[in-house]
């Protein structure tokens, strides 16, 4: 081989050799390349254009949008998160015309939506143009306004984009604040207000009187208020308030939280008089402009709660470290449990004295600190022989190491027979259970089984100091008449 030849073939390699290493060095091509790069979170607002509607949504926040065209209302932050990122992540899939003369058949020249963007540092981004979805393959066509090409996306993007204000828009009963966070609840009625405060995890009726609420039942409240979703917008233009009901609410609910002192009010108005209608006239706001919407029949229900439902009804409210003495009495009943030592015990009953077993004791206490009602069914007992309490089936009283009462229980288990209407018809029997205390006037309504139980740690006890006999082989039990009065005491056994 000629030296010219050998030097054409050097510079030859060193040429393919150079195009070789240049290529690899180079990022890989895009498979699909991107719309726009940009973040999702990148984006400040998005409008939505259709021929018959022009929405707008901007960021509010932190996770938060709002609408402001064609209304003012706060949009649903996950709906609308979900459009940003399939914005931001939309990729072009192919090209089917660089440079289109007609585009009626991408159904471009009249867009079912077009898409514009502004970024967070006030950019306007090229325009995109949604058209039909392709008839062959799987792919919808779009025209980016600053490009000639009509190009194909994914065919999930054009309904992700061609919404109705209505599908935006929060449904949220409390969009301002989180009901989790609230730590004052004011519920208003004709019949009067209803006040909550929270202090740290503990709630507290404020008005129209003091006294501890029932933790579990205000979260309920709570959290019903969290989740449900209104179910249709039925009036935004200024709405008459008194056509819904709502100038004057069956119910006003109003939440605080700490970073929203001024409140935002939750109110119930007229059901919807339609046939079948399974709704209530609602609204959130006192704005001239807040919405008026619907709810089932069952959230209003759910949350048509008052005084006796969110009021604690522990039943006897004592530190159980405090006790040193208790008494015992009822049918068959008569017994002491006095503190003897840190841990120790002793019963008396039947003139009789013996050490008491200290987890027996410990149980009877746990029963009376955790013994809470279904129902406080009078505020104050006008009629003993009705709940019965003339002979309650145990009466339970607490004393300091000072003598000090610390409470009296009296607990009644009755027996109600319902007599047959007919000869078809079979009596029926079932139990129920009252108490009492000596620290207020209300009557509660209880398990049977609470009554039964503490009956059972009584009788334990009482075995304690007198030992249950061991029966003679020869002796046989001895039968009993009972009678089923319509409400009778039952002894607890």
């Amino acid at each position: 081989m000629s030296l010219r030849n050998t030097l054409v073939v050097f510079i030859l390699l060193i040429i393919v050799g150079g195009y070789a290493l240049y290529l690899n060095h180079q990022p890989p091509p895009e498979a699909n390349p991107k719309v726009y790069h940009l973040d999702a979170k990148d984006i400040r607002s998005i409008e939505l254009k259709s021929p018959d509607r022009d929405i707008v949504v901007e960021r509010a926040g932190a996770g938060k949008w709002n609408i402001t065209k064609p209304v003012n209302a706060p949009a649903d932050s996950g709906t609308v998160d979900s459009i940003a990122n399939q914005i931001a992540s939309l990729e072009i899939t192919g090209t089917a015309d660089e440079h289109p003369t007609d585009l009626a058949p991408f159904g471009l020249a009249v867009p079912a939506v077009t898409v514009t963007v502004v970024t967070t540092d006030g950019k306007t981004l090229p325009s995109i143009m949604v058209g039909r979805q392709a008839p062959i393959g799987n792919a919808g066509f779009i025209k980016v306004a600053d490009k000639p090409a009509v190009v194909m996306v994914a065919p999930s993007f054009a309904a992700d984009v061609n919404r109705h204000v209505n599908d935006l828009r929060s449904r949220s009963l409390f969009p301002a604040l989180n009901p989790l966070d609230a730590d004052r609840i004011v519920m208003r009625r004709a019949t009067g207000t209803l006040e909550l405060t929270r202090t740290n995890d503990k709630w507290m009726i404020t008005r129209p009187t003091s006294y501890p609420a029932d933790n579990e039942a205000v979260l309920r409240l709570l959290r019903l208020l969290d989740n449900v979703r209104l179910t249709d917008f039925v009036d935004d233009a200024k709405p008459d308030l008194g056509k819904y009901g709502l100038a004057n609410p069956s119910l006003a609910i109003t939440l605080y939280a700490p970073d929203h002192k001024d409140g935002q009010t939750l109110a119930f108005g007229y059901v919807d008089p339609k046939v079948g209608s399974n709704a209530v006239y609602s609204r959130t706001g006192t704005a001239p402009d807040d919405p008026v919407y619907t709810v089932t029949k069952d959230v209003f229900a759910s949350a048509d709660v008052g005084y006796d439902d969110l009021r604690d009804k522990t039943v006897v409210r004592f530190d159980p470290s405090k006790v040193s003495r208790v008494t015992l009495t009822g049918a068959g009943l008569d017994e002491t449990v006095e503190r003897h030592g840190k841990n120790q015990w002793l019963v008396t009953a039947d003139g009789k004295s013996a050490p008491a077993e200290q987890p027996v004791v410990q149980s009877l206490l746990d029963q009376l600190h955790t013994l809470t009602a279904k129902a406080i069914v009078e505020d104050n007992l006008t009629d003993p022989q009705r709940y019965g309490m003339v002979t309650p089936a145990i009466t339970i009283a607490m004393f300091d190491d000072g003598g000090k009462s610390l409470g009296v229980v009296r607990a009644s288990l009755l027996e109600i027979t319902t007599k047959p209407q007919s000869s078809d018809e079979k009596v029926e029997t079932r139990h129920q259970a009252y108490a009492t205390t000596s620290l207020d006037s209300d009557v509660y309504q209880i398990e049977p089984q609470a009554v039964q139980d503490l009956r059972n740690t009584a009788d334990r006890l009482h075995s304690d100091a007198v030992p249950t006999p061991t029966p003679s082989p020869t002796s046989s039990p001895t039968a009993h008449p009972s009678a089923s009065p319509a409400a009778s005491p039952v002894a607890p056994h």
